[in-house]
């Protein structure tokens, strides 16, 4: 048998296996040790043990209808993409009802997303079939990001920020809490090039750049000059962040306003390594342990007894 079907073949094993065992092996793979769920310490393990252990607000959060209300709460709607239309089943005729150019996206899942740019170019069977899978599927399953299963399964169809037919540049603000009154420790991922050559970048907040690297990823040959706005975007990713550990806060940087994409409680699904090594500690040091949150959004909290 050779590597490749061997792995794939270890990968279905994995993928068909009880929690306890699923959850160590993909561990173990991605990080070549075993994962302490009883007392995490890496940043590493803290993520793992979220996707193992969700609590329900992290379900409230990931649903990216759902989170609009709390990113308008704490920060205000301004912050917000332009929503045009949410609907739980998508036919051919829905796209009458929409603009030339839009997003769409699912609510319950990471990635699936379909920018158009011209309605009139594109097969409206076709884009309500693909909505149509997006709803059926359990993403939830994919990686056992378990809070993704509470999720109801929605299409929203957003305003596409785009500039010459390009998406904007990403900023993920990585937003560390350590606790016991310690200010917040955030560096930010700096991508762009998405559909041509994609860079990924690692800065500090004062946009110098991170003494680590994320691996896996190809890097600028030079850093990037600060970005307008910074000030405003580490201001608002430190309001939403607040009451977590860690939080991530993806922002989009269009004709010279700030729109909050999505908040992210499971990057890259526990995947995430740093070079040098030692980051995953450093990182989960400033990840503040153990989480117990309330968020206050609208007549009544969300937390950890009420499911949004």
């Amino acid at each position: 048998m050779s590597v490749l079907r061997l792995g794939r073949a270890l990968n279905a094993l994995i993928e068909r296996s009880p929690d306890f065992i699923f959850y160590r092996a993909r561990y173990w793979q991605h990080h070549g040790r075993l994962c302490d769920f009883r007392a995490p310490r890496l940043f590493s393990e803290k993520i793992f043990h979220r996707m193992r252990y969700p609590r329900p607000v992290y379900s409230y959060l990931a649903d990216k209808v759902a989170v609009r209300r709390y990113i308008a709460a704490t920060v205000g709607e301004r912050y917000l993409v332009p929503v045009y239309l949410v609907c739980e089943e998508v036919c051919a005729d829905t796209f009458q009802r929409l603009p030339a150019s839009f997003v769409m996206k699912a609510n319950h899942s990471a990635g699936q997303v379909r920018i158009v740019q011209g309605k009139e170019r594109e097969n409206p069977e076709a884009l309500a079939r693909l909505a149509g899978e997006w709803l059926a599927s359990n993403f939830a399953t994919r990686y056992r990001e378990k809070h993704y299963q509470a999720i109801r399964p929605k299409i929203l169809f957003e305003k596409a920020l785009l500039s010459d037919g390009l998406p904007p540049d990403d900023y993920k603000c990585n937003v560390f809490n350590p606790g016991d009154g310690a200010e917040p420790f955030v560096f930010i991922q700096h991508m762009r090039g998405r559909r041509e050559c994609p860079t990924q970048d690692i800065y500090l907040a004062d946009w110098r750049v991170a003494p680590f690297v994320r691996l896996g990823k190809t890097t600028s040959a030079t850093p990037v000059p600060r970005p307008p706005l910074l000030d405003e975007m580490l201001r608002i990713a430190k309001a939403l962040a607040a009451p977590f550990g860690y939080l991530r806060v993806d922002f989009y940087l269009y004709q010279g306003r700030l729109y909050v994409g999505e908040l992210t409680l499971t990057p890259a699904a526990g995947a995430y390594r740093f070079d040098p090594a030692e980051w995953d500690e450093r990182l989960g040091e400033k990840f503040g342990w153990p989480e117990r949150v309330t968020l206050p959004v609208g007549d009544r909290p969300v937390d950890d007894e009420h499911r949004p």
